[in-house]
């Protein structure tokens, strides 16, 4: 009787181990894509708005920065932002991973080199380079902004601002700007790292900042909860998605 029941035991603590064993490695393959917060928490709110007010608020779900400067110089700054910084080869998942962003140089199309450290994308500039900025939406709601480059609006030419603008990029959509209201893009010669500590709405000549809106006529969707496949098992982060952690 007692070399049954050890039988027994032994082939239950073998099947448990075996299915953890494959939970474990279906981790990485199986687990969805979290959604943005207001499509994420289960009454619809975002940033503590109701979703209907998530469409006209001023406040931005998010607003993403670009500073550059010459190579020599970004490589100091990257020094006293005080992160480990990632090379980018493409664009960089921003801010919860709502926007890719990325900077090309318009002569060659090439990706200029970057880093993203702390959050924020360095940009190794070389002074009146003409450059492009590539942003590509990753949620499936349109998705309003507006972006400041060098402390002016890229679509008015006045005072840049935090406030909602009117450029638009459709759900999964992607928008290429190499011009702005004052002609085209080009880099201009910072010689300070006072970009890197500058938060204001306006910004400075050497920082690009762009404010991410839930679009004005974006639709408004039921409540719903994460899925379970969106639940990483055990309590374990989603492998290879950081941004989601921020």
């Amino acid at each position: 009787m007692t070399s049954g029941n050890a039988g027994r035991t032994m082939a239950w603590i073998k099947a448990v181990a075996a299915a953890g064993i494959g939970l474990l490695a279906s981790c990485g393959n199986n687990i969805a894509p979290l959604r943005p917060a207001w499509q994420q928490d289960p009454n619809l709110f975002q940033q503590g708005f109701p979703a209907y007010q998530a469409q006209t608020t001023t406040t931005p779900h998010m607003v993403a920065r670009v500073v550059y400067a010459a190579p020599e110089r970004i490589e100091g700054m990257m020094e006293r932002q005080g992160d480990v910084p990632d090379a980018q080869r493409g664009p960089a998942r921003m801010g919860d991973g709502t926007l890719d962003l990325g900077v090309q140089d318009v002569a060659s199309g090439k990706w200029i080199q970057s880093y993203l450290c702390g959050g924020v994308l360095f940009v190794a500039a070389l002074p009146n380079q003409a450059y492009r900025i590539v942003l590509k939406n990753r949620t499936p709601m349109p998705l309003e902004l507006s972006m400041g480059v060098d402390g002016r609006d890229a679509q008015t030419g006045r005072t840049a601002s935090l406030g909602r603008g009117s450029l638009r990029v459709e759900k999964k959509g992607t928008l290429v700007l190499d011009h702005a209201a004052q002609g085209p893009l080009l880099f201009k010669t910072v010689n300070s790292d006072a970009a890197l500590f500058d938060t204001s709405p306006q910004g400075r000549a050497g920082l690009i900042q762009v404010a991410v809106f839930l679009a004005s006529d974006a639709p408004s969707i039921g409540p719903e909860k994460l899925r379970a496949s969106q639940i990483a098992p055990l309590g374990f982060f989603p492998i290879g998605r950081p941004e989601q952690y921020r």
